[in-house]
């Protein structure tokens, strides 16, 4: 395995919190693609579908981070495209949408992956044009869908999709100019979009959407650069963006958005000085890009981005963020306490809530954990071992 690793690091108080590591990971076996679709499940992240410069695939992989271990899955019925998109909810991935531009194809259906049982249920398709290069997220159990292009015609129509009916309902407009290679996430119970191009336009603008009022609210721009193709994730509830590219520069930064303050704060940027038009998933607190462009070849590498926390004790040399005992024999004291999120080995949230500063995690099984808890500061990160 490669170890091409980048480390930023600033001084808070008496924490040490990291603006970022990016780190090179072995290529994905699956060979060079961008223009993919990507969702998380069960701790594992799932590529699928892109395009190598002469052939569309409908491939899936998924990649198990606690294994650093590829394995490719069923392949995506609905036939071999790029441009799709993607989201999960619950245990269950879906990927719609897409071209096939060998073909010349634009698709409108909805396929839902089973990671349990390795098969793909063909579901309600979205109920308007068919297109590529939308974004799709997920919040509260609905999937929604937006932006896109086909044919020079590029959309700014929303849609919400729930997996309990299996119906698609139009909402809000996205208040933006109608585009596609935009993206977007989840975070906070709100959705954002942004980015993006239409007609030879750029765009760094975003808003914010609101399921529970079915209103859109611009926030704020995404630093100076305007860009399409780039990459979008959340880790621990926020997100970031970087990376894309504008007519011909190509940019490698990389902000994190902060809802409070409405400001985008920048992060370590992308190690290479481009990179564009590939995936990316989030498993545990880390984040994977997969694929992609250069500045002209097509990619196969893999990098792993992990976001700023404190490394508690060990390096800030302050007791009052520490664990103990540790390891422990179920119950841990932690001082400063309040939301927080237990995540195993595999990434997989085993517990949450609000509590503190005794925190009974008995009924865990023994195991090397991260507790990480929401702070002013942002998310804190503690390592923590269960011993019987």
């Amino acid at each position: 395995m490669r170890q091409s690793t980048l480390v930023l690091a600033s001084f808070l108080s008496f924490n040490v919190f990291a603006q970022g590591t990016w780190t090179q990971l072995d290529d994905h076996p699956g060979g060079q693609r961008y223009a993919q679709a990507a969702f998380s499940v069960g701790g594992k992240g799932y590529v699928c579908t892109g395009f190598n410069g002469s052939s569309n695939t409908d491939a899936l992989w998924e990649y198990d981070a606690a294994t650093a271990v590829w394995t490719q899955k069923a392949s995506l019925p609905g036939g071999a495209r790029q441009y799709a998109s993607a989201f999960a909810i619950g245990d269950t991935g879906y990927v719609m949408c897409g071209w096939d531009n060998v073909n010349d194809i634009d698709y409108n259906d909805l396929w839902a992956y089973y990671p349990e049982t390795d098969t793909w249920q063909q579901k309600a398709s979205l109920p308007a044009n068919p297109r590529n290069s939308g974004v799709a997220f997920s919040i509260d159990g609905i999937g929604y869908f937006g932006t896109g292009a086909a044919n020079a015609i590029w959309y700014n129509d929303f849609w919400a999709y729930d997996p309990a009916t299996d119906t698609w309902t139009q909402r809000a407009n996205f208040p933006g100019n109608a585009r596609r290679q935009a993206v977007g996430f989840a975070s906070g119970g709100l959705g954002y979009i942004g980015t993006g191009e239409s007609s030879g336009i750029r765009y760094r603008d975003f808003y914010a959407y609101d399921p529970l009022t079915n209103t859109w609210q611009q926030r704020a721009n995404l630093g100076t650069n305007n860009r399409r193709t780039a990459f979008a994730f959340v880790i621990n509830d926020q997100g970031y963006v970087g990376g894309g590219v504008d007519f011909v520069e190509n940019w490698n930064d990389f902000n994190r958005y902060d809802a409070t303050s409405n400001t985008w704060v920048p992060v370590a940027p992308f190690p290479l000085p481009v990179r564009k038009n590939g995936v990316s998933f989030t498993v545990a607190d880390s984040a994977y890009i997969v694929g992609g462009n250069g500045q002209s070849p097509i990619l196969d590498e893999v990098w792993r981005y992990s976001p700023d926390f404190s490394t508690s004790v060990a390096e800030a040399g302050s007791r009052e963020l520490a664990l103990y005992p540790n390891p422990s024999t179920g119950v841990i004291r932690v001082p400063t306490m309040g939301s927080y999120r237990v995540v195993n080995a595999q990434g997989a949230i085993v517990r949450q809530g609000r509590g503190g500063p005794t925190l009974d995690l008995s009924a865990l099984p023994d195991g090397a954990y991260t507790l990480l808890r929401d702070s002013s500061a942002g998310v804190v990160a503690s390592r923590f071992v269960l011993a019987r």
